[in-house]
This record gives C-alpha cells, sequence and structure tokens, in this order.
C-alpha cells in the first residue's frame, strides 16, 4: 500500500514537472513569436521609409532636370521650386510623414578648386579661403596644409603645410590624402584643424569634383564675402538681399550693384547656375524614423545621377 502510494507520489510529481516544462516551453515560444512579429514589423517598416527616401530623390532629381529641358530657365536661383522646403501631407493609407529639403552645394567654397590639375595652386580660390578662415578667426595660413591634403606630391608648402611625414607621426598615425577630398569631412583629418574650425566652416565649403564655379545667385553672404578683399559684412548682406526674384543673368550684373562699388570681381569660378545638389529627406513612418542625404549631379542637357548616398546627415 505504500509502496503504491510511492508510485502514485512520484507520477503525479513527473505529470506536474511534464506540465511546467511545456508551459515553459510554450511561453517561450510565444515571446519569440511576439519579438519576430515586431521585428519583422520594424523590418517592414524601415523598408518601407527607405523606399520612401529614394522617391524623394527621384522626385528631387525629376525636378532639377525639368528645370533645363526644352531650354528652361537658365539660371539657378533661390525662388525656384527645388530650393523651397517640401512637406507631404499624410497619406491615408499609411502613417508616414516625408519632408525634402534641396540645397545648391555650388553654392559653396569648393576645396577641391584650391589645387589645379598640374598641383599648383589657384591662387584666386586660395585668396577666398584665406578670407573665410580669417572671417572665422582661424590661421589664414591654415590654406597651406589644406593644399597639401589635396595635391599629388609630398612636399610640405612652407610654414605651415603638413604631408605623410606629419601625418605618419600621430596617434594614430595616417596618410595624406593626395587627391581631391571625396567628402569635407576630410577637413578634420588635415592638420590644424580640429572639430571646433570645422564646425564653423562646414556650411560655406563643400567637396565637389575639381572645376565648378560658385554660383552666386545661390551663394549665402558668408560666401559672398570671401568674392574680393575688405568686403564688408553689411555689404555682403546687402548683396545676398538685393539679388533680383529670378536671379543675377550674369556675374557682371553683381559687379555692378553698389556693394561692389571700386572693388574688382575676378569672375574666375563664378556662375549664374549650377550642376550639384544636395537632397535632403526625414522619413517617418510608424516608428521608424530615416534620414538620408544624395548628392546629385544635374547635366546642362536636364539628365541627372546620383553621386553619393547615405543614410544620416553629415553635420
Amino acid at each position: 500500500m505504500m509502496a503504491w502510494r510511492r508510485q502514485t507520489g512520484a507520477a503525479l510529481i513527473t505529470a506536474l514537472l511534464i506540465v511546467f516544462m511545456a508551459s515553459l516551453v510554450a511561453t517561450q515560444l510565444a515571446s519569440r513569436a511576439v519579438f519576430d512579429n515586431a521585428r519583422s514589423s520594424a523590418l517592414l517598416e524601415r523598408d518601407q521609409a527607405w523606399q520612401f527616401a529614394l522617391a524623394a530623390e527621384a522626385w528631387a532629381s525629376e525636378v532639377l532636370n525639368d528645370m533645363r529641358r526644352d531650354g528652361g530657365d537658365p539660371v539657378d536661383h533661390l525662388n525656384q521650386l527645388w530650393a523651397q522646403p517640401i512637406e507631404l501631407p499624410a497619406f491615408d493609407e499609411l502613417p508616414v510623414q516625408l519632408s525634402i529639403r534641396i540645397e545648391d552645394l555650388e553654392g559653396r567654397l569648393n576645396l577641391n578648386n584650391l589645387v589645379n590639375a598640374d598641383g599648383s595652386a589657384n591662387e584666386v580660390v586660395v585668396e577666398r579661403f584665406r578670407r573665410l578662415l580669417r572671417y572665422n578667426e582661424l590661421d589664414e595660413n591654415l590654406v597651406l596644409a589644406v593644399k597639401d591634403w589635396i595635391d599629388g606630391d609630398i612636399q610640405p608648402r612652407f610654414p605651415d603645410g603638413a604631408e605623410d611625414d606629419y601625418y605618419s607621426r600621430l596617434d594614430p598615425p595616417y596618410r595624406t590624402g593626395n587627391r581631391p577630398m571625396r567628402s569635407v569631412t576630410e577637413l578634420r583629418l588635415v592638420r590644424g584643424f580640429d572639430d571646433e574650425a570645422y564646425r564653423l566652416l562646414s556650411p560655406w565649403i563643400t567637396a565637389l569634383p575639381p572645376g565648378t564655379r560658385i554660383n552666386i545667385n545661390t551663394a549665402p553672404a558668408d560666401v559672398l564675402r570671401t568674392l574680393v578683399e575688405g568686403l564688408s559684412e553689411t555689404d555682403a548682406e546687402r548683396l545676398a538681399e538685393d539679388r533680383p526674384d529670378e536671379g543675377f543673368d550674369t556675374v557682371d550684373e553683381l559687379g555692378r550693384h553698389p556693394a561692389m562699388a571700386g572693388q574688382n570681381l575676378p569672375d574666375q569660378g563664378l556662375a549664374v547656375t549650377s550642376n550639384h545638389f544636395l537632397v535632403r529627406s526625414q522619413v517617418a513612418l510608424g516608428r521608424s524614423r530615416l534620414r538620408t542625404e544624395s548628392v546629385v549631379y544635374r547635366s546642362d542637357a536636364g539628365t541627372s545621377r546620383t553621386l553619393l548616398r547615405r543614410q544620416g546627415f553629415i553635420e
């Protein structure tokens, strides 16, 4: 009788253990299913957000292309559609918010223009960059290190240039670029430029293929001020504010502005049109948040291609 009771008790305990283990496995499977569903939903939302970002880029490219087709607008200026912020209304069938901003990168000073194709300095651009450094209370001779970073040789410019001999002794060591910059963020690697200096200059500089020109219709006052020596901050702001609604038709029109009286404006590297644009989009879809940047090249014939695409904004 006692043996029977012991066997019954053992069987009951075994049954309870089996039920417990089954419940534990079921709970884990249910939890895993919930986790997998949440992960799948998040990935789906992220995928959809990315498609919206690509659509924003395609739309921006089409807007830019349309301006050049069939003998369109001969100049680029800040009152055109591309320069206006775009906030799309919410979609009825999908909880998404999409905003698009297009910026003219040729309204900035292109650091890759500091050095000519033969390795010599482009003195007009060098002087403009010196002024930008000075106006931001930075040492003008920092331009020497930037030229050394871009040119193809390994001879440092006197007195504040820098080549491999300098960078290889840093911790960690690295080598000079010795080619045009791929991104303006490379400036952080150049001798004499810390993060603070980079952030001071970043709104006014870019790194595009060599040979681009500054669009006087889209350049901010801080860039216009670098065009000639001695132009005051007030006069530069007047130049920016007094631009015609439809933009200057020629560079000479800028030179005839009263703020430029007595100034000799070198027209080298200046233009009233642009070809390189930065497209920024922000997508909010469900719980997903996505920010993308694209550098778009728009040809004079009204075709475009994306040169660079990345997630996140480079500040």
